[in-house]
């Protein structure tokens, strides 16, 4: 009987250890038949549009600990003030995780799509922009934007073009640089960021009163027109049959 009794007292230990104790890290396909970096134990659950969360019987120290060695697998980068581990097969930057107990427990990472590091300098003046263009939509005004140093048009005139001249400049120069316009037209506003990245392409934010959109180009120009006036555009595709899409005029 005591054979027994130390039988079932090691697989109990061993069973303990199992679910308390951090382990390793382990290989997790997920639906696609993707392989995630996971913590030992664990299966896959879901993705979301920013989210894989994994469930398993480990308790939610065990998963964390190990989840915190699971993500320094991938590329460790610093940018905007935060650390993203980049996965380059899924094409996400985690910039989390959080576990949970109970049977099953879970443990999810967050991302964002895509390699937020892509086109971050360490030049301060580039690296810490003017903020989300979200943030600033609201109560902006004209009078504002001018003192913020951003390129002011109202009602189609361009009222500093000297700070577009200077950002014209640093582009074609292929310094990396930072422009945001302001764009008035009778009540309503709009706003235009533009930053050239380190990998060439430029980053384009657009925001109205609804909503703010991103899109990536991998070209800008600017050439001046017979009346002086300088429409500023931006292609998707590095071809003379390209699509121009005008983003602004400045005169």
């Amino acid at each position: 009987m005591s054979g027994i009794v130390k039988k079932a007292t090691v697989v109990l230990l061993v069973l303990a250890g199992l679910y308390f104790m951090p382990l390793f890290v382990t290989d997790v396909a997920d639906d696609q038949g993707m392989v995630w970096k996971a913590p030992f134990g664990v299966s896959f659950d879901k993705m979301t549009d920013n989210s894989v969360v994994f469930t398993s019987w480990r308790s939610a120290y065990a998963l964390g600990r190990d989840a915190e060695n699971a993500v320094h697998a991938y590329e460790e980068e610093g940018c905007y003030g935060n650390t993203y581990f980049y996965d380059e097969v899924h094409d996400v930057s985690i910039y989390g995780h959080g576990e949970e107990s109970g049977f099953p427990g879970s443990v999810v990472y967050y991302y964002e799509p895509g390699n937020i590091c892509s086109g971050w300098t360490l030049d301060d003046e580039i690296a810490w922009p003017f903020g989300d263009p979200d943030d600033a939509y609201t109560g902006l005004t004209k009078e504002t934007s001018l003192e913020q140093g951003w390129l002011v048009i109202e009602d189609g005139d361009c009222l500093n073009i000297p700070v577009y001249n200077d950002f014209s400049r640093m582009v074609k120069q292929g310094v990396f640089c930072y422009l945001r316009t302001v764009i008035f037209e009778g009540n309503t506003h709009r706003i235009v960021d533009i930053q050239l990245c380190e990998d060439g392409h430029f980053r384009v934010i657009r925001c109205d009163e609804t909503s703010c959109e991103e899109e990536e180009y991998i070209r800008l120009n600017d050439f001046e027109e017979a009346d002086g006036s300088k429409p500023v555009y931006v292609y998707q595709e590095n071809s003379a049959l390209a699509e121009p899409e005008l983003l602004f005029t400045v005169k």
